[in-house]
């Protein structure tokens, strides 16, 4: 454990760890595991693992962006949703910029790049469990570059292609079903589909489900 100012002993940051490698989980585990400030708390294979079995209390879920991009962000807002004292550390992010903006469009409150060290990863630890967004100089530069071209009027980002099961869920609703309904069709929670159908109306520029027909209607998906 690591002394605090005072003489006080602070705690071991507890952290979970999400890879769908499991020889990779094992390995962050083992790793982290000689680390005396933190305490891994649990491992998980995806999102639906975390959600099903959430760590209780304040920790930070070490997640790699891979792992991130096969889970979709409908889990990921359903995620920060119900595990509010969950704080996301995307991991393994390659170094361009597009790769560090998706990390900060899903929520992560931080993210190192692929060629980080052990104590990089340490130091991003300890910043975000102090609630103190991590970035590095790198991270920063791609963070302005995309600040000033949204100041320069660049403010709409291109066009994002739906996904597979954001069309299956796009066909459902134009079919009139309801948020339960898909949700038992399709054997999701019915939040799940709900924010499946906000990230569907924000890819598609609309605001409700009637303008969705409408949008869908004009030939315009």
């Amino acid at each position: 454990m690591k002394q605090e100012a005072g003489g006080s002993v602070a705690s071991p940051i507890a952290v979970g760890i999400v890879h769908a490698s499991r020889l990779i989980r094992e390995g962050f585990h083992d790793l982290l595991g000689q680390q005396t400030e933190v305490s891994v708390a649990a491992s998980f294979g995806d999102a639906r693992e975390v959600l099903a079995n959430p760590v209780s209390g304040d920790h930070v879920l070490i997640y790699d962006l891979g792992t991130a991009r096969q889970d979709g962000p409908a889990l990921l807002m359903e995620l920060h949703q119900r595990l509010p004292q969950a704080k996301i550390l995307m991991f393994n992010v390659t170094d361009d910029d597009e790769a560090i903006i998706e990390c900060v469009r899903v929520g992560a409150s931080g993210c190192i790049l692929q060629d980080a060290t052990l104590e990089d990863l340490l130091a991003a630890i300890r910043s975000i469990a102090r609630g103190t967004p991590h970035s590095s100089p790198r991270v920063i530069t791609s963070l302005f570059s995309y600040v000033a071209s949204l100041q320069a009027g660049e403010d709409r980002l291109p066009p994002q292609p739906l996904t597979k099961r954001e069309e299956q869920i796009l066909q459902l609703v134009v079919q009139g079903l309801s948020n339960k309904e898909i949700a038992q069709k399709l054997y999701l929670r019915p939040q799940t589909v709900k924010n499946y159908v906000h990230l569907i109306l924000q890819k598609l520029d609309v605001h409700s489900r009637l303008e969705l027909i409408r949008h869908l209607r004009s030939g315009r998906h």
